[in-house]
């Protein structure tokens, strides 16, 4: 800050202290091939749940516009994760939104748009969501 009575400057050290508060986390984006970036809305705002069958996302797209989107995971693909899984794979675990985000990411590469009603349903497991719920481990995020 410059002294006006003696033209020095005054060295101000707090304004260029760093916070020693560790940074707040960035929410990791998942980028498609053809421009849609998908955020998880849990990573963003901690009254949305990372549990469960419905998750929520933000999608913002190709030029910049953002959407809520609504996935969930209708209750007999539910059913037969829990089954193919033997038990392992619970409400709780983390297998759903990565199903949910994954089958969206999915869509926005197939469709290069947002589901209508900003909601979609997995009525049908694929392959790959089937070998993944055999070989998911409690653990896995």
């Amino acid at each position: 800050m410059l002294n006006p009575m003696t033209g020095s400057i005054q060295r101000r050290p707090d304004l260029f202290a760093r916070d020693v508060a560790p940074a707040a986390q960035t929410p990791t984006e998942v980028q498609t091939e053809n421009g849609f970036a998908i955020v998880r809305l849990c990573d963003l705002d901690p009254a949305f749940s990372m549990e469960g069958p419905e998750h929520y996302f933000v999608v913002r797209g190709p030029h910049g516009d953002e959407l809520d989107i609504a996935v969930d995971i209708a209750p007999p693909a539910v059913a037969e994760v829990i089954h193919r899984s033997r038990g392992r794979i619970s409400l709780a675990s983390s297998y759903w939104i990565n199903c949910a985000e994954r089958h969206l990411a999915e869509y926005l590469w197939e469709h290069e748009a947002c589901p209508p009603h900003r909601r979609l349903t997995i009525n049908d497991l694929t392959i790959a969501d089937i070998d993944l719920a055999q070989r998911w481990d409690r653990n896995s995020w």
